[in-house]
């Protein structure tokens, strides 16, 4: 993962580079490369707000990127068992078709004998009753074969008319999520692009816009007053701070987003969440913000597009950004619009 980041901010080196060269002539290849002037003030400030509002931009794109991938692989389970129900129901007019046609050949081969003269012409008079009772209830038998037949082949012919729909439905879901994933990976660079720009001094002052790290001690957790399974959550999320690494639509192992985090910490110790900030702001029920505990999940941003865990103490841990990866900081330090939080479990 650290070796795909590497190539990644090579290919960002590159992209910042044509960037600052955009518009100047060739020099020469002799020729003494001129030194950058450092941003001044202004530039900086702008410069870090291009930065914030990128990675604003992308993470709510990561968002809409999970909803589709989510729509999209519900879509899929609906085929799925649309495709197993049109095999159910294609053997069903299968059977009622063989009896059709076994009705239609019987007919064909009584063709020129009327029903009634057949009644009356074979077998013992005595019985004429009763096989005027069976022919009635043979016409009545093969008109219902006949309706059953017809019904169930309109069931069919619906159910393939759903299937086209929603095959349909899937391409232009499959388009839209390739759509996305492309502007969501531009976005990531033109960001990188910007900080690299930045001296390291600069970058420092970026990062701590976003907050100052929290130092943490596993034996901070209090066993007694949090919920056993959120305690186990919170040490997987933990534990991955210094060894995570921030990355798009990933949940792990080391490689996480900020709804990828949680949907790992949770998983192990059993629990199921969605990849999605905005799904996961569904989950459990809402506390405020003087009710957390820890494992709690607290949400950011209107409309949501960021999550964390509370982990006690006033702090927090959560996938950041990919300029910082993984942090645990003070709930109050970090400056995004709260959201609300949910507690999962407990």
């Amino acid at each position: 993962m650290r070796h795909q980041t590497g190539v990644r901010s090579a290919f960002a080196v590159v992209v910042a580079a044509l960037v600052l060269l955009g518009g100047q002539s060739v020099v020469s290849a002799n020729a003494a490369p001129t030194p950058s002037p450092s941003p001044t003030p202004n530039k900086l400030k702008d410069a870090k707000d291009q930065v914030v509002e990128l990675e604003d931009q992308a993470s709510a794109l990561d968002e809409d990127y999970h909803e589709a991938s989510e729509a999209l692989a519900e879509s899929n389970q609906r085929l799925a068992v649309l495709k197993d129900d049109i095999a159910a129901q294609q053997a069903k007019v299968d059977v009622l078709g063989e009896q059709v046609r076994a009705i239609a050949l019987d007919q064909f081969r009584n063709r020129d004998v009327d029903t009634t003269v057949q009644i009356f012409t074979s077998g013992d008079p005595e019985t004429l009753l009763d096989r005027l009772s069976t022919a009635s209830k043979v016409d009545d038998d093969i008109n219902a074969t006949l309706a059953a037949h017809e019904a169930e082949q309109a069931n069919l012919t619906d159910m393939q008319r759903t299937a086209a729909a929603e095959v349909a439905a899937l391409a232009e879901q499959e388009r839209k999520l390739a759509a996305l994933k492309q502007l969501l990976q531009s976005k990531v660079d033109a960001a990188q692009a910007l900080v690299l720009q930045l001296t390291a001094a600069q970058r420092a002052a970026l990062e701590a816009s976003d907050g100052d790290k929290a130092g943490w001690d596993p034996n901070e957790l209090d066993g007694t007053t949090a919920n056993a399974r959120a305690l186990g959550a919170i040490r997987y999320a933990t534990s991955k701070v210094k060894i995570g690494q921030y990355v798009w639509g990933s949940s792990g192992p080391t490689g996480f987003d900020c709804s990828g985090l949680m949907q790992a910490a949770y998983r192990s110790v059993g629990i199921s969440l969605p990849h999605s900030s905005r799904a996961q702001a569904n989950v459990g029920r809402a506390v405020s913000r003087n009710e957390l505990k820890p494992g709690d999940l607290i949400f950011w941003y209107h409309p949501i597009h960021h999550v964390g865990m509370y982990i006690g103490n006033g702090k927090i841990v959560h996938a950041r950004n990919t300029r910082v990866d993984l942090v645990i900081q003070t709930l109050s330090s970090y400056p995004a619009p709260w959201a609300g939080a949910r507690r999962v479990v407990g």
